[in-house]
């Protein structure tokens, strides 16, 4: 097998900072503005209501997680109690949505704030070297790649923690009157939008035969890392409303850039930029890359994609062909021309989907494996057993209506069927082909090959 060849080397600390690192970027330096110009003095608001349908639909995810640690847990916990089909059309859909949309989104919006530096920056060329950079750190080995993260986390953490703490004490509550003038249908929009900035921490499912005692690691660090992630969004989005007039924002095309140039001073203001707004970005892109080939190798090792794509340096242990391809597609996206908003919309579309097949894995778990249920450390039951799924269906089917209606552009919203219907496209072809040769996909539910 191609995972055989990954080691286990994160413990509880690197777990938490690649959640983290995951989950901060869009949501802070991307999707504030783009939400800001929606929502208006809500934006607040906004962030604090997107976080509760994503909390409630992780904890399906941390049960998974620690009944039944996984390397491709997105994948492999479907595809082994739901259908390998449509498993693997989730993850298909999640990965072009992500590699041609998610990582060229924070690359560019990388090179605009660097654009802050150097005004005469080539923004496409800048994002190219970004995500060359970290192709090669995560080519060298997960090791590294989760070590460079912490550091990163870690001055991220403290610049966003600067910049609030500066907002904060300027603050004008007149910024906050008339707060719902936007209207209840931009409100909700706002709030589609800004679920996927919360949805970067479901990735460390994905990690689970790199993760020292996944079962306890994987439950604990959600409940440590979205605590964090959401404070600091709130404290973002209310020192931004309220230390500057909102509307004279929405010209910006960084309105955070706007607003640390008027509040801080000149060292402070570079060390937002570099030390917050960048590495807000990057962090990202770093556990892109991280998680990005891992449910994919199970993929591979089910034989629904040829082997080898699956083949692991020997040296690193690290997926070179699936990052080389994953680093192609991203640079095709920076140079396509679209918006960030239409990033950000693929973005989410692609981040809500790879929900649905494993919620209804959830939902198998104690009767498919009910030793294994029992025994792990975090487990629902009861209302919760049901609640927690029923609100991640509903919110992936109404945020993900609501995101295509506001795309508007028919050959746009036909692009993202596209990623849909060549998945099954592709799943149906090679079943077709692997029948003929006397292998059943149909069979990969039976398999019961989970990490120990």
């Amino acid at each position: 097998m191609a995972i055989s060849g990954l080691k286990r080397v994160l413990g509880l600390k690197e777990v938490i900072f690649i959640a983290i690192g995951f989950t901060i970027g869009g949501g802070v330096f991307v999707f504030t503005g783009i939400v800001l110009k929606i929502t208006g003095p809500a934006l607040p608001l906004a962030y604090g209501l997107a976080v509760i349908p994503v909390f409630i639909t992780m904890m399906p995810l941390a049960m998974l997680g620690s009944a039944i640690p996984s390397t491709g847990g997105n994948y492999k916990y479907p595809s082994r109690m739901v259908s390998p089909g449509l498993a693997f059309v989730g993850i298909w859909t999640y990965a072009l949505a992500s590699f041609f949309g998610q990582l060229p989104l924070y690359a560019i919006a990388c090179a605009r704030y660097a654009k802050v530096f150097t005004p005469s920056l080539s923004i496409e060329i800048f994002a190219i070297g970004l995500l060359t950079i970290f192709f090669i750190v995560n080519l060298l080995g997960i090791r590294l790649a989760a070590q460079i993260q912490g550091v990163m986390v870690i001055i991220l953490v403290s610049a966003l923690l600067f910049y609030s703490g500066k907002g904060l004490t300027l603050l004008n509550p007149e910024n906050f009157d008339n707060f719902f003038q936007k209207g209840a249908s931009n409100l909700a929009l706002g709030v589609a939008l800004l679920t996927f900035t919360y949805l970067g921490s479901n990735g460390i499912i994905e990690l689970g035969g790199e993760i020292k005692n996944p079962g306890r690691v994987i439950p604990r660090a959600l409940f440590i890392a979205f605590p964090v992630i959401t404070i600091i969004y709130m404290l973002v989005a209310i020192a931004t409303i309220g230390a500057f007039p909102w509307q004279t924002l929405l010209t910006s095309s960084e309105p955070l850039i706007t607003v640390s140039k008027c509040s801080l001073n000149k060292f402070g203001f570079m060390f937002f930029i570099a030390g917050g707004a960048m590495l807000a970005l990057t962090t990202t892109l770093n556990a892109l890359f991280i998680v990005g080939t891992k449910s994919l190798l199970v993929i591979i090792d089910d034989g629904i994609l040829p082997k080898g794509l699956g083949r692991l340096n020997k040296r690193f242990g690290t997926a070179h062909i699936l990052l080389t391809i994953i680093w192609i597609l991203s640079i095709l996206g920076v140079l396509s021309g679209f918006s960030l908003e239409t990033f950000a919309s693929y973005a989410a579309l692609g981040g809500m989907i790879i929900f649905f097949p494993v919620l209804l894995a959830s939902l198998i778990l104690p009767k498919r494996y009910p030793d294994r249920y029992q025994n792990s450390e975090f487990k629902l039951k009861g209302f919760w057993f049901w609640l927690c799924p029923f609100v991640g269906f509903i919110m992936i089917l109404f945020f993900s209506a609501i995101i295509l209606f506001d795309l508007k552009s028919p050959i746009k919203v036909a692009l993202f069927f596209v990623f849909i219907f060549s998945g099954v496209l592709c799943y149906q072809l090679r079943k077709r082909y692997l029948l003929k040769q006397g292998i059943n996909l149909g069979d990969i539910k039976k398999q019961e090959d989970w990490v120990e």
